[in-house]
C-alpha cells in the first residue's frame, strides 16, 4: 500500500508518539533531512530499546550503557529497523530532538527546520538492503509533501560531536534509489496522460483485439495492430508490470515508428505524438546514480 502523510503522520505504519518535541518557528519551512544511526545497546539490533529511549521509558538497569544515557531527552521522526519496519514518533510538522547543537549552511538548530530519520545501525556496519527501500520511499514522500531541498548526515551538521550514519552508510545508491523512485513516478504520469489522450482521440478500445493478434512476431505486432492498439495492449501493460515489479526499466524510442504509422490518421494526433516523444525521451534519461 502506497504511503501517505496525513495531518503529519504516515498512515498505515506503527506510531508511537514521543513526549519529546515542541513547535516548530513559524519563519523556518522544513528544507533539510538529517540521517542518523542509531543502535540499543549498541551494535546490538532488534530489541524495544529505542522506542523506550525515544519515549522516556529506558530502564537504566536494563544493560550498563542504558546508565549513561536514560535520562536523555531525544526523539526523531522516523526509526527504520534492520527488517524495513518503519516507526514514526514525532509528527512532521512538529520539532523533533534529533540533531541537538548543530549547524547547516550557515543556520543553527537545524531541529527548526529539519526532518530526522533513524536507521538502525553502527558506524562499522552495512545497513539492510530494505533499510535503504524504505528510506528511499520515505524521502520521496517527504520531498513531495514538504519540498525537502537538501538532505545530509547528522556528523555534516555536528562534525564534532557526531558520525552518523558513518561510513558503511552507502550515500551513492541511496541517491541512485531516490532518482529511481522519482523515475517510476515520471513514468507511470507519461503513461496515464498517454492513456488520457487515447481516450480523447477515441482510440482506446474498450475490448481487446482476438487472442490471435498477440501471437505476432513483428515489432510493434505490426501484421495483427493498429499502431494504439499495440499501445493500449501490449507496450503499456508491460511497462505497467515492470513498474509494480520495481524492475529495471528498459530505453526505447517509439516516436519515430508512431510518427510514421499515424500518418495516414485523419484525426489530429501531434499531442499524443509529443506525450510519445517525452515518453521516449523519460526512457532514455535514466539516472543510474547522482
Amino acid at each position: 500500500m502506497p504511503l501517505k502523510i496525513v495531518d503529519g503522520w504516515i498512515k498505515n505504519i506503527k506510531q508511537i508518539k514521543s513526549p519529546y518535541y515542541n513547535d516548530r518557528p513559524e519563519d523556518q519551512p522544513i528544507s533539510l533531512l538529517v540521517i542518523h544511526n542509531i543502535s540499543l545497546p549498541p551494535k546490538q539490533y532488534g530489541g524495544p530499546y529505542v522506542e523506550q529511549l525515544f519515549t522516556g521509558k529506558l530502564d537504566p538497569n536494563a544493560h550498563p550503557y542504558f546508565a549513561e544515557i536514560y535520562q536523555l531527552q531525544v526523539s526523531s521522526h522516523l526509526f527504520i529497523r534492520r527488517d524495513g519496519e518503519i516507526i514514526q514518533f514525532v509528527p512532521f510538522d512538529k520539532r523533533a530532538w534529533h540533531a541537538g547543537k548543530s549547524i547547516f549552511a550557515g543556520k543553527e538548530n537545524c531541529n527548526d527546520f529539519s526532518i530526522g530519520i533513524e536507521i538502525e545501525g553502527c558506524d562499522t556496519e552495512n545497513f539492510t538492503e530494505i533499510q535503504y527501500q524504505q528510506l528511499a520511499i520515505v524521502t520521496k514522500l517527504l520531498q513531495q509533501t514538504y519540498l525537502i531541498k537538501h538532505i545530509t548526515g547528522h556528523s555534516d551538521i555536528a562534525p564534532t560531536r557526531k558520525t552518523d550514519p558513518g561510513p558503511y552508510f552507502d550515500w551513492q545508491y541511496y541517491r541512485s534509489l531516490i532518482n529511481h523512485h522519482k523515475q517510476i513516478d515520471l513514468m507511470t504520469t507519461q503513461l496515464r496522460l498517454i492513456r488520457d489522450e487515447l481516450q480523447r482521440l477515441t482510440l482506446w478500445q474498450p475490448s481487446p483485439p482476438v487472442a490471435e493478434a498477440f501471437l505476432s512476431e513483428q515489432p510493434f505486432a505490426l501484421d495483427t495492430m493498429q499502431p494504439y492498439e499495440w499501445l493500449q495492449w501490449i507496450f503499456i501493460p508491460r511497462m505497467q508490470a515492470l513498474i509494480d515489479a520495481n524492475a529495471e526499466l528498459p530505453k526505447f524510442a517509439l516516436h519515430p515508428y508512431f510518427e510514421e504509422a499515424f500518418k495516414q490518421q485523419e484525426i489530429d494526433v501531434n499531442d499524443l505524438l509529443a506525450l510519445i516523444k517525452q515518453l521516449d525521451e523519460l526512457s532514455t534519461n535514466q539516472r543510474v546514480s547522482d
